[in-house]
């Protein structure tokens, strides 16, 4: 339930984007804007994509933006229903080819539904629905909600996951991983407005402010390299807490961008000497397909990262990431990939020739519509001689 422009880009913008680029037409339906500190609700302004339709929801602006308990999940359920008439307006009209669902209020959409339904489950939303309402397993609501997945996989004609770790939560005869990636970097042609002190090593983080990100392990580790600026670009539900502790502990090395457009983001990972992924490991974590950590790859960028099942699965061999679980470990790896630049520019470059040649949003994208494809028509491998609409709901972005 966020907006497309939403200012933490998220893995369905890409991946759309670029099928929508390769010529097919993507609609999407979206809730209206509302006043939030969730990155997903902050917007930034984006360029248009032709073959992409954006189809905002009619909800009563009164009612929109009323304050109800337990707002978040009351205004999902509403919209949930409410999005229900609309789809199945929209699918009749564009005559759509596949119905893209990607979380689990929309096991209503499956109801008299009988367009093919592609199911991307790119999050462990059960553990997240848990955290969110801060229930346990054994709590009614999330036994539901469990139940609630399991018949949406089992609605859903092709199940596509971000990770091994959450494929091996899936039950299903056709399941395919297609992880996040990154675009291909791009010289950006406005000038960045970012004041950066010249000869002090940058540490950076670009990324959504939220419950999952170890921001306080950044802030810690800030606050023993007094001699690094320390760049945290990005906003969302915990950006108050950062920016009062920032204040309060005056960590002049740290600087705070607050929500930025993506190729504003973009500079200031060019920017950054060492990038950061610290998460609070968990359910959530560790099934992770971490955006930034492609877009940080693709750059060129050594990156620190806590040891999480599905990077250290990418990273077998241990030749792409530095791992830090806590403040020492991270003060040391960073000042170890400052102290050793000819390993840095290896490592670095090795990963980003990984991230070019397997998570491109292009060669996702591809995957994306032959799968697609081989759903509408499994006897025929072509997969570039049909203009193959699609429908979803703009997801949260993360």
């Amino acid at each position: 339930m966020a907006r497309w422009n939403s200012a933490n880009r998220s893995r369905w913008y890409h991946l759309l984007n670029k099928i929508a680029e390769k010529g097919h037409t993507v609609i999407v339906i979206q809730p209206p804007s509302r006043i939030s500190e969730e990155t997903s609700y902050i917007e930034v302004p984006t360029q248009e994509q032709k073959n992409v339709v954006l189809h905002t929801v009619p909800i009563s602006r009164w009612f929109w933006d009323m304050k109800f308990p337990v707002d978040k999940l009351f205004k999902k359920a509403f919209y949930t229903i409410r999005t229900f008439f609309v789809l199945k307006r929209l699918i009749k009209e564009y005559q759509a080819d596949v119905l893209i669902l990607y979380n689990i209020p929309q096991y209503v959409y499956t109801i008299g539904n009988s367009t093919p339904v592609i199911f991307d489950y790119a999050d462990d939303y059960v553990s997240m629905l848990q955290h969110e309402l801060h229930i346990s397993s054994s709590h009614p609501i999330s036994r539901f909600s469990a139940l609630i997945l399991r018949r949406l996989f089992r609605k859903s004609s092709l199940v596509v996951t971000v990770s091994h770790v959450l494929q091996e939560k899936i039950r299903h005869n056709s399941v395919i991983i297609i992880p996040n990636g990154a675009n291909m970097p791009v010289e950006s042609l406005e000038k960045s407005t970012l004041h950066i002190e010249k000869g002090k090593p940058v540490i950076g983080y670009v990324g959504a402010f939220e419950y999952s990100i170890d921001l306080d392990l950044m802030l810690s580790a800030a606050e023993q390299m007094e001699q690094y600026t320390f760049l945290l670009a990005g906003a969302g539900r915990d950006f108050q807490r950062v920016k009062k502790i920032v204040a309060e502990k005056k960590l002049n090395n740290v600087l705070l961008t607050g929500a930025v457009p993506h190729h504003q983001a973009m500079q200031c990972i060019s920017k950054m000497d060492v990038c950061l992924n610290l998460r609070k490991k968990g359910d959530i974590a560790h099934a992770a397909s971490p955006i930034k950590v492609f877009e940080y790859l693709i750059n060129g960028k050594p990156i620190v990262t806590t040891r999480l099942h599905e990077l250290l699965r990418l990273d077998e061999r241990g030749e792409i990431f530095y791992y830090a679980d806590t403040v020492e470990e991270v003060v040391s790896q960073i000042r170890h990939i400052l102290e050793n630049p000819a390993e840095r520019r290896k490592k670095a470059e090795y990963g980003k020739q990984i991230a070019l040649s397997t998570y491109t949003w292009d060669l996702l994208a591809e995957q994306f519509i032959n799968a697609a494809w081989q759903l509408i028509h499994p006897n025929d491998n072509s997969s570039r001689s049909i203009q193959l609409k699609k429908i979803t709901s703009d997801p949260e972005g993360r």
